[in-house]
């Protein structure tokens, strides 16, 4: 499922864009009930092993793409606790840090927007 995941998410970079979860559900379609806490971990899990594989190889944290459907394009609390895991940072802190949020974003716009970038990474699972 993770694959599946990783390559919308690239194809989001490329369109400039982000997606809600319930977008990424549905189009995706995995199935998943938001109101079910199970459901809602298990859409983290799959977000959070893409961030960390693209973490490891030195590229964006291309889930950010994923928000909340209501509200100002936020991600979910568990993104930003994994973002404290890898960058030291206190997760409400980064929360709060649109600049920052909003930097992520556009760093996976132009990482995967570039074409070596994308020719040479895209398929790397």
């Amino acid at each position: 499922m993770t694959t599946a995941i990783r390559t919308q998410l690239i194809n989001l970079a490329r369109l400039r864009t982000t997606w809600s979860y319930s977008q990424l559900n549905d189009q995706l379609q995995l199935g998943l009930n938001f109101s079910n806490s199970l459901d809602r971990d298990l859409i983290g899990e799959w977000l959070g092993e893409v961030s960390i594989h693209e973490y490891e190889r030195g590229r964006p944290l291309i889930s950010c793409l994923i928000t909340h459907q209501y509200g100002m394009r936020e991600q979910g609390d568990g993104f930003y606790k994994l973002c404290e895991q890898l960058y030291g940072t206190n997760w409400e802190s980064l929360k709060t840090n649109k600049t920052w949020e909003n930097q992520l974003i556009a760093e996976c716009y132009e990482f995967w927007l570039a074409p070596d970038n994308y020719r040479n990474f895209k398929n790397d699972w």
